[in-house]
């Protein structure tokens, strides 16, 4: 094989794999398409700015985080040890009940 095709065979090769490469990135998702879907809550740790940890809402916590595509979300996250309601009907909760939950959960939704 002589020079030439040498440098030919080279040029068509780095040709070949710019083009690929080129189609790989052009085809994958933007940040926003990532995130679009239904995510599970992993951890929970808070970082406070000297440092120190804390895990507010318990070490096993439940939430749940959903993003749709026309840039809605909706977030919840709770304790799994809050207090039961003593008579089986939120509605009828005591003060204290009522406190436990309301600081053992949060929810919010937007755009």
């Amino acid at each position: 094989m002589n020079l030439r095709n040498l440098l030919s065979l080279s040029a068509i090769t780095l040709l070949s794999l710019a083009v690929l490469t080129g189609s790989a990135v052009s085809q994958q998702k933007s940040l926003k398409d990532q995130l679009v879907g239904t995510w599970t809550l992993v951890s929970t740790v808070d970082t406070n700015k000297d440092g120190t940890k804390t895990d507010r809402w318990g070490p096993s916590a439940k939430g749940l985080a959903i993003f749709d595509a026309n840039g809605h979300y909706s977030f919840m996250i709770a304790r799994t040890d809050m207090p039961k309601f003593a008579v089986n009907n939120v509605n009828q909760g005591t003060a204290e009940e009522n406190k436990a939950v309301m600081q053992g959960m949060i929810a919010f939704f937007g755009t």
